[in-house]
């Protein structure tokens, strides 16, 4: 159900705004209109492209990409239903108090905790470590989808620590979301799925590609 929505003038030179293509600051508006009050909604680019930018000639899922690498959204999956959230919307938006609670699940976000690493040697001494459980790295090995190559989950974990990517793990999970959707990622029962390792050795959030050029074959039937 599309909302009444406000803009503020100072959005237009928004840095972040600034840098996107006029069609993506045009669709991230269209998102506050389908936003509920806690900036959540059903990820479907294709409706939402049929719905707001009926008369362009564009392809939706480039434009998503680019909102999704800015951090402006966040994409998200509970019990396989596919949402999206605008991390920034309660602090842009005013609520009317008649508006309806939000029905769609929150994102979780687990806080980082820190353990006492055991078996982990420091030094000639040999004496373990204090190190952080990257429970954002938890959240990337629960989105990972299952195939043979899902293995090495220790090494994993330390090259996510070494790239301090708890500081990029929204962009990170939104890019594997993108790509559980290709077609490369869904035919052959997972097939085509790459190690997770080698994911983040070549830092395949970065690519570009997030299952939505011509290439990665991304489904229609997907979203």
């Amino acid at each position: 159900m599309a909302r009444i929505r406000t803009i503020k003038p100072e959005f237009f030179t928004s840095e972040d705004i600034v840098s996107l293509s006029p069609l993506s600051r045009l669709f991230y508006v269209s998102l506050w209109c389908e936003a509920d009050r806690e900036g959540r909604l059903s990820w479907r680019p294709g409706t939402l492209k049929m719905r707001y930018l009926p008369g362009d000639t564009c392809d939706i899922e480039t434009l998503a990409k680019e909102l999704i690498c800015a951090s402006l959204i966040v994409i998200y999956e509970v019990d396989g239903k596919t949402y999206a959230e605008i991390p920034s919307f309660k602090n842009h938006q005013v609520i009317n108090n008649r508006e309806s609670e939000s029905i769609i699940p929150a994102r979780v976000k687990v806080a980082c905790t820190r353990v006492k690493a055991e078996g982990r040697k420091e030094g000639k001494e040999g004496k373990g470590r204090e190190v952080a459980s990257s429970t954002r790295f938890d959240d990337f090995w629960t989105t990972w989808p299952k195939s043979d190559r899902k293995q090495d989950k220790a090494k994993c974990q330390d090259k996510w620590e070494d790239l301090k990517l708890d500081n990029l793990a929204d962009k990170v999970l939104a890019d594997v979301e993108t790509k559980k959707l290709t077609r490369k990622w869904q035919e052959d029962d997972g097939k085509f799925i790459e190690a997770p390792m080698v994911y983040l050795n070549n830092r395949r959030w970065e690519d570009g590609s997030g299952g939505i050029n011509q290439s990665s074959g991304f489904i229609p039937g997907a979203i």
